[in-house]
């Protein structure tokens, strides 16, 4: 299967890449040319590694859902590209959504291919570096940065067995994992007294939750303000444990496609401010406990597909200023009790959904609709499906 995988990266690279040259030449649009360069610099940097025998098998050592989701998607970046040059010189609005759909499609690619990683692992010789033990990979990197309490620490691409913290990790306020495996639970992160962000992205979360992160637990990180998921596909529930950061003010699960269900206990999370689920396909439902966060100001559930009603509830959130709810394909009605978020001032929707609030907007004077394309391309998830 990982030859079948390497041939089609190859075969759309070699097509996006083809894209990239053609149109950089014939558009006169600077913001695109820009854009375009650096995508095309991107694309040779990934060149090397079908070359390097250790880093292509860690680009093709991932799930199967996730390589075919990455090919889908590249397929039809080609088009993305390719429509730079059809975009008329005047339509501003229409250049900067599409000079945002080019930047994600390069970010993509760095973070697939891991070129960043690289980039980082290089500019780390001016910092201590350390490693853990409990990585099975003697390659991966770990980089280790201190500067007083303002510590950051990053994983990268491994299997982590177990975690024995050092001195050296007393003063972290940032750890971020990225294409991490877990065999064994993260607890002893729990116990480090500054920790305010914990990152997970594109890991296997595996056992890193297990028997650390419950009701009765004493391990939950008290300090905690910020903590993201992403593109972890066997997330499939959250612990609920979590539901005891009482500092959490930021709560990212995004491209998460496992995740099914959120703690009902989530409304415990009083200081949280922005709550973002974008992409969680299969997310059917927000707790009712959501109309107990005072502080929420921000809510993204753009393109999760599953959702087919909201809590009544909802309508409690008397802080909330902006929702994003383009691609919620499977709502067809809001709650009544919506109409009572009169300091909402943005909602972010597809032209669909847009026809859900025509009988709120008179009630709402600060409301501001901004209907947004319904761009399939933009969901992996979607693509595949």
């Amino acid at each position: 299967m990982a030859v079948v995988f390497e041939t089609a990266l190859q075969f759309v690279l070699g097509e996006l890449q083809k894209a990239v040259h053609v149109v950089w030449q014939i558009i006169q649009t600077h913001r695109f040319k820009s854009l375009l360069k650096r995508l095309e610099k991107t694309l040779k940097s990934i060149e090397q590694v079908f070359y390097d025998s250790w880093r292509l098998s860690k680009v093709l050592d991932r799930p199967e859902k996730e390589m075919i989701m990455l090919i889908c998607y590249l397929s039809n970046a080609t088009e993305i590209v390719l429509k730079c040059s059809s975009i008329k010189y005047r339509t501003m609005n229409k250049k900067i959504l599409h000079s945002k759909k080019l930047i994600r499609l390069n970010n993509e690619l760095l973070r697939f291919f891991q070129i960043d990683v690289q980039e980082k692992t290089i500019n780390t010789s001016m910092t201590d570096s350390i490693a853990i033990s409990g990585l099975e990979d003697n390659s991966s990197v770990v980089a280790f940065s201190a500067d007083g309490y303002s510590s950051t620490c990053s994983v990268y691409a491994g299997q982590l067995l177990n975690l024995p913290l050092t001195d050296s990790f007393a003063n972290l306020t940032s750890i971020r994992f990225e294409h991490v495996s877990f065999s064994s639970s993260i607890q002893p992160l729990f116990s480090l007294p500054f920790l305010q962000k914990l990152s997970f992205v594109m890991c296997e979360i595996g056992d890193a939750f297990k028997n650390s992160v419950t009701d009765q637990s004493p391990y939950v990180p008290s300090n905690l303000m910020d903590l993201e998921f992403d593109c972890c596909y066997d997330l499939m529930e959250l612990p609920s444990g979590l539901c005891n950061l009482v500092h959490l003010q930021n709560l990212s699960i995004t491209n998460c496609h496992e995740l099914d269900a959120l703690p009902k206990k989530l409304g415990n999370l009083s200081n949280l401010q922005n709550l973002n689920l974008h992409c969680c396909t299969k997310l059917q439902e927000i707790p009712a406990s959501i109309g107990s966060l005072p502080n929420l100001s921000f809510l993204d559930l753009s393109d999760c597909l599953s959702i087919n009603l909201l809590p009544d509830e909802i309508g409690e959130l008397c802080s909330l200023r902006v929702l994003k709810m383009s691609g919620v394909h499977g709502l067809r009605e809001l709650p009544v009790p919506m109409s009572k978020l009169l300091q909402l001032e943005k909602v972010i929707c597809d032209e669909e959904t847009s026809y859900l609030w025509m009988d709120y907007e008179s009630d709402m004077n600060n409301l501001k609709i901004n209907v947004v394309e319904d761009d399939r391309l933009e969901s992996f998830m979607k693509i595949v499906q």
